[in-house]
């Protein structure tokens, strides 16, 4: 056994720890790690967060935040392969930009079941140029119990007059679900 070990550092400076891959090259500058590493120390680690994605199709329950100094290495979160006879220019099929809570719009529509053709949100009235859709999002009710009496939703993506595009959608469907279907804003794309 030993009793004592005593280290001598007769000359010391500062290295910063770099991870290399098995090429032997450098994975990133460390830049990023020493962002957390301040951020954490000042607000603390538990609000220093980032977006881990979760294995449901219901958009506001997508993501979830978790602490990055604590959380796991994420999984790499693949994008769906697009058609081939789908543009690379071709817009996206979800918005950029959710809304914690989907806002109530007033929509004029065609026909019960048919895509808007008008809608007013925030006491603006907006005229619909294009729409596509629908895309059909049945609640849950295989994970959570409570779910199994929420509505369809059908999801529309639409542009106004001015360029703009939303995501609206429709909750219930007319004659089945529901006798008057309600209309949200649940996205902006761009």
């Amino acid at each position: 056994g030993f009793d004592m070990i005593r280290l001598a550092v007769l000359a010391s400076a500062p290295q910063d720890a770099t991870q290399i891959d098995l090429a032997g090259e450098v994975e990133g500058d460390g830049r990023l790690a020493e962002l957390v590493d301040r951020l954490g120390a000042r607000l603390g680690c538990r609000r220093v967060t980032r977006f881990v994605p979760v294995d449901t199709h219901l958009p506001e329950r997508a993501v979830r935040m978790s602490p990055l100094a604590e959380a796991p290495a994420a999984t790499p979160w693949t994008m769906p392969q697009p058609q081939a006879e789908t543009p690379p220019e071709a817009p996206p099929t979800r918005p950029l930009r959710l809304f914690a809570r989907p806002e109530l719009v007033e929509v004029v529509a065609e026909v019960p079941e048919g895509p808007p053709l008008r809608f007013r949100w925030r006491r603006v009235m907006h005229d619909v140029a294009r729409a596509e859709g629908p895309e059909r999002i049945a609640p849950e009710w295989w994970r959570r119990p409570e779910d199994a009496d929420r509505p369809t939703r059908d999801y529309y993506r639409v542009e106004d007059a001015a360029g703009r595009r939303y995501w609206i959608f429709r909750e219930g469907l007319y004659g089945r679900e529901s006798g008057l279907p309600v209309w949200y804003l649940h996205g902006l794309f761009g």
